[in-house]
């Protein structure tokens, strides 16, 4: 017998939970690589806003004494970065073409991320000129859009969309849907209501107390305050109708992106950006709008989402650890 006998060697096979891991990994990867393109595009877009603006003679806002531009800028930029890539996400799941995602990212990021936060601004802030972000965030947005529709693709796209939106809106009788989208309005103010009076023993002093010099105020009245959550909570379902019409997934993946998908965009600044501001402030508004926004997306998709046939998803590396 031959003693000097050479082992055979073993093949390593990698288990599947590995290979989920390393799709995971690489997929997160690209979305970081994407969200920083995206959040250039929107920074040439905030640039070219403030040009245009200026050539038109409207006044710059006013900032806040505590704000410094060289540590504000570098937060800008990493809170577009998690904005446009939950956006992509998002909207891929939408299945439709370029020009109605990025129609649709447009109107959501514009509506959400910077009219909402504008108009917050105009009520609780006593800063001068805001009203001029109202236009030069346009363009941001809209830079913004253009990227993330064309990074962000779905694996297929699906049949033209004009019939099946008005399909999903003939299924209901004129009046059924009529309460519907009144309701799914006129809930956000009792929600941001509520949630509000639940955090002001919290924080209320930074508001009324001008020693503290955080450029806060408070509404003249809480009927101003209501009138404008009712203008807010039209602008709130204007922005996400485009995701419960388009969605072919089940109601608890639409509650979840739908939730995540407001909240990240009016919370951010307070989160990312608002440094100069203490945490005593900064944590329970937090708290406050991610209750909001999670109550609001449960309320749209109890109204608005009727389920049809869940599409049957491409199998591509994106798709395939997609969260549904």
């Amino acid at each position: 017998m031959n003693a000097n006998i050479v082992p055979t060697p073993v093949k390593r096979v990698s288990s599947p939970s590995n290979a989920i891991w390393m799709q995971y990994l690489k997929r997160v990867g690209f979305d970081l690589v994407k969200g920083v393109v995206a959040a250039l595009a929107s920074t040439v877009g905030l640039v070219a806003g403030g040009i245009i603006t200026a050539m038109l003679g409207l006044p710059t806002p006013g900032m806040p004494p505590q704000m410094d531009v060289n540590t504000i800028m570098p937060l800008l930029f990493l809170t577009q970065i998690v904005i446009t890539i939950v956006l992509g996400e998002c909207f891929q799941r939408l299945y439709r073409r370029y020009w109605q995602r990025m129609l649709s990212i447009w109107l959501c990021t514009y509506l959400l991320y910077y009219l909402l936060n504008t108009l917050d601004g105009l009520l609780f802030s006593p800063l001068p000129h805001l009203s001029t972000s109202i236009a030069s965030n346009i363009f941001p947005a809209l830079f913004a859009a253009v990227a993330i529709a064309l990074l962000w693709r779905p694996g297929t796209v699906d049949s033209p969309s004009i019939g099946k939106v008005h399909a999903h809106f003939t299924t209901r009788q004129p009046a059924d849907l009529t309460w519907r989208l009144a309701l799914a309005w006129l809930a956000y103010p009792p929600i941001y209501y509520l949630m509000g009076r639940v955090v002001a023993p919290f924080v209320q002093h930074y508001y009324e107390d001008p020693s503290l010099n955080l450029g806060l105020t408070l509404p003249p009245s809480v009927g101003i305050l209501l009138a404008m959550q009712v203008l807010r909570g039209a602008l709130f379902l204007l922005a996400v109708l485009p995701i419960v019409v388009a969605w072919r997934g089940s109601r608890r993946s639409l509650w979840l992106w739908t939730g995540f998908v407001i909240f990240i965009q009016i919370a951010g600044a307070v989160i990312f950006q608002a440094y100069w501001l203490p945490a005593g402030l900064r944590i329970p508004h937090a708290l406050e709008l991610l209750a909001d926004s999670f109550l609001q997306a449960g309320v749209y998709v109890l109204l608005l989402f009727f389920p049809s046939k869940p599409m049957k998803e491409s199998v591509t590396h994106q798709e395939t650890v997609a969260i549904h």
